[in-house]
């Protein structure tokens, strides 16, 4: 049970990682070696993908209980365009010419929607919960933020149901074959969520 002094807030924890990949694109356009820019790019893609279907399968459940039903669905569709960017991303190689500006167009379309999330919706999210809703989200997010793909998968169920959380935990696993055959590497993040939940 959570006591006010360990309460978390679902908006806070969202915001880290609207943080982290603000903070991880300034890194990456500052970045001159070529292994960092890719480390860096793999974090930024792993970040995005992990934010997206936590999301998806934990707060946007509690967005019609809210009176945030339309919000949820308008969040999906987003979500949806947004995979199939930092899926582009993640299947075009660092060595094109494009490559920056196919990563720009999936970080600028995460932090669009990041921006409406933090100055539209979390008001309202804040407004309407209790700070137990809120810590119990919130603890939702970050559990779920453990059991989703680390890469993006945009032809997967984006329902926030049961089949997208059953697709999600086998993406998963392939995501951490994948990044481990590959040799992936991922730079640390700025911002950190706590460790125990």
């Amino acid at each position: 049970m959570a006591t006010a002094s360990n309460t978390l807030d679902v908006t806070h924890e969202i915001k880290i990682d609207h943080d982290n990949v603000r903070d991880l694109f300034e890194r990456y356009k500052s970045a001159t070696d070529l292994n960092e820019k890719a480390t860096i790019a793999n974090t930024l893609i792993r970040e995005m993908a992990i934010h997206g279907d936590a999301e998806e399968v934990s707060v946007y459940n509690d967005y019609g209980a809210l009176g945030l039903g339309d919000t949820a669905a308008h969040n999906k569709e987003e979500h949806a365009e947004i995979k199939k960017l930092v899926y582009d991303a993640d299947a075009t190689r660092m060595t094109k010419a494009e490559y920056d500006d196919v990563l720009q167009k999936a970080v600028t379309a995460f932090l669009t929607h990041a921006k409406e999330e933090e100055d539209e919706q979390h008001p309202l999210i804040r407004q309407k919960l209790t700070p137990e809703q809120n810590d119990k989200i919130a603890r939702a997010f970050l559990k779920a933020r453990t059991m989703v793909p680390t890469r993006p998968h945009p032809w997967a169920p984006q329902t926030g149901g049961i089949a997208q959380k059953a697709a999600g935990l086998q993406g998963a696993f392939h995501d951490k074959v994948v990044e481990t055959v590959e040799g992936r590497e991922f730079v640390d993040l700025k911002y950190q969520h706590p460790s125990e939940f």
